[in-house]
């Protein structure tokens, strides 16, 4: 399978306001691709782009969203492809998760939020750019999952079952998009700096926090 072509291709890069994000973002604009950057902090995106502007490369499209909330992900696929035409490379790389005891987590609104920025809206956003990918016979989709798929600890599992199961999904698309041209990849970063929060007796009850380094901590939306 040939190489990917960044140069004037169209990206669509989620979680980009900072951490690996961001990283990626001005390494992608670097290298020439057509950005179109999404995230929760408008403000940080501007900041973003007006760094790529500054450094002489193509200001990339702002894109605020939330994909912690079902509808959000389509949303954005369609904005995307209406500043950038079609989106040749889809970047998922947005996440959150929920720290807790299993017990104490079990299945509340933020570990189903977990879900559906990290597992879900990855999937939709799939579903509304992989099939005009498909048709070009040409395109990638590059999911960021996490080393907790393969080796969690305690208060961690439903961040980490997530990713898993992101992971799975990546792996099926990559057999399923190989013989259409569609690169399908799974980036597994571990542990990286970023600003932590520590939580409180997450075993008596669920408790949002930062994961680690790698992702934001989820909120309901009334505390946004």
């Amino acid at each position: 399978m040939a190489k990917v072509a960044l140069d004037g291709a169209a990206v669509l890069l989620t979680g980009a306001s900072s951490g690996i994000g961001r990283e990626l973002a001005l390494v992608l604009a670097d290298r020439g691709a057509r950005l179109a950057i999404a995230a929760r902090r408008r403000d940080r995106l501007d900041q973003l782009a007006q760094t790529v502007a500054d450094k002489g490369q193509q200001r990339p499209k702002v894109i605020e969203a939330d994909l912690a909330h079902r509808g959000a992900a389509q949303a954005l696929a369609a904005e995307a492809e209406a500043e950038l035409g079609p989106v040749e490379v889809l970047v998922n790389n947005a996440g959150g998760g929920v720290g807790g005891c299993q017990w104490a987590v079990g299945d509340a609104d933020a570990a189903r939020d977990a879900f559906e920025i990290n597992y879900w809206s990855p999937l939709a956003l799939v579903q509304a750019l992989v099939p005009a990918m498909r048709e070009r016979r040409s395109g990638a989709v590059v999911n960021v999952t996490s080393m907790s798929q393969v080796s969690t600890w305690p208060m961690f599992g439903a961040y980490a079952a997530t990713k898993a199961a992101l992971a799975l999904a990546t792996e099926t698309l990559r057999l399923e998009l190989e013989r259409f041209g569609v690169h399908v990849v799974e980036v597994i970063p571990g542990p990286s700096r970023h600003r932590r929060r520590a939580p409180r007796d997450s075993c008596r009850g669920s408790s949002k926090r930062s994961m680690g380094g790698w992702e934001r901590p989820l909120r309901r939306r009334s505390r946004r």
